[in-house]
């Protein structure tokens, strides 16, 4: 028996990784919606967001041994780079949206698995899966319907500054998970949030100030219960929860199964902002839904199974 407990463990980690990263991607699904809702300046909703994230996650860190586990790991300066990547690509990514539309900000952020499968070999020195090229060549032709008819949704003077920022974030979050890879599992999903939240706030501040003070914002309750959904449930707990599941996948699965944020963001954009998807948009998510089914159905767990 105890043989047999021992041969499904890793299957049980399988498991857990992947339904923490989709779980984590259907829920922040509706992000977008969410960001086009609020009249908050993007910095400013950003910081505001990351600091309510970190206020909540810090208490956590240090009762639980946080600063002990930063120590032992000897990762420190990793993971403030990886903090200050994921900064500049939140940064780009609601800068995206704002400028273009829901379904072309997020659609362009999710290349990022593209990105990782071509560069993971090297960077990470993982061996390269047939099925892995073959789920993101079917989930990349899924994200071109969906990207397509959000083109002509955008307004034409912010459509080419929206795509280069979602081309950014997309850059800037295929770093981010590669580097995250790289630190191994020593660090737990609310550290390595907490450090999101703290380089983010650090390097917003000033921009969020400046936009703040010149826009004349004044806050409404809409905006602030935006703030609040975004950093408990989006943030404290989505973003721990992606995270802490990259511990037992295969890097290439996460960016894979993160395609189910891009795939029920129209949706959400429909339902609350008005935005109709094309058919087109339907027939890509269903693509990219094969394709992550098809990468779990064969994939791997990592050799070594976190405590």
């Amino acid at each position: 028996m105890a043989t047999n407990t021992a041969a499904l463990e890793p299957d049980a980690h399988l498991l857990r990784g992947y339904a923490e990263i989709g779980g984590a991607s259907l829920i922040l699904g509706t992000s977008g919606a969410l960001l086009q809702i609020s009249t908050m300046p993007a910095s400013l909703l950003l910081l505001c967001r990351m600091g309510l994230a970190g206020l909540v996650l810090g208490p956590f860190f240090l009762l639980t041994g946080g600063l002990a586990e930063v120590r032992r790991s000897r990762r420190f300066w990793r993971l403030v780079l990886i903090g200050v990547v994921v900064a500049f690509e939140l940064l780009f990514y609601f800068a995206s949206i704002r400028l273009a539309n829901v379904a072309l900000g997020i659609a362009l952020e999710y290349m990022a698995p593209i990105y990782i499968a071509l560069a993971a070999p090297w960077v990470l020195h993982t061996r390269r899966e047939r099925s892995d090229m073959v789920a993101v060549a079917v989930a990349a032709v899924g994200m071109v319907l969906i990207v397509a008819p959000s083109l002509t949704l955008g307004g034409a003077h912010n459509l080419a500054p929206g795509v280069a920022c979602g081309v950014a974030a997309g850059l800037f979050y295929a770093i981010a998970l590669m580097l995250m890879k790289g630190v191994g599992d020593a660090i737990r999903g609310t550290t390595f949030t907490l450090f999101f939240c703290v380089c983010t706030t650090l390097l917003v501040a000033p921009l969020a100030a400046w936009q703040t003070v010149a826009g004349h914002y004044r806050p409404t309750w809409t905006d602030l219960g935006i703030v609040a959904i975004m950093g408990l449930v989006y943030t404290a707990l989505c973003f721990s929860l992606f995270t802490d599941g990259l511990r037992f996948v295969r890097v290439e699965h996460a960016g894979i199964l993160g395609y189910l944020e891009p795939v029920t963001a129209p949706l959400w954009a429909l339902l609350l902002v008005g935005e109709r998807p094309a058919l087109t948009t339907w027939l890509g998510g269903a693509l990219i839904i094969a394709a992550g089914i098809f990468a779990i159905a064969l994939g791997r767990a990592e050799t070594e199974v976190p405590v």
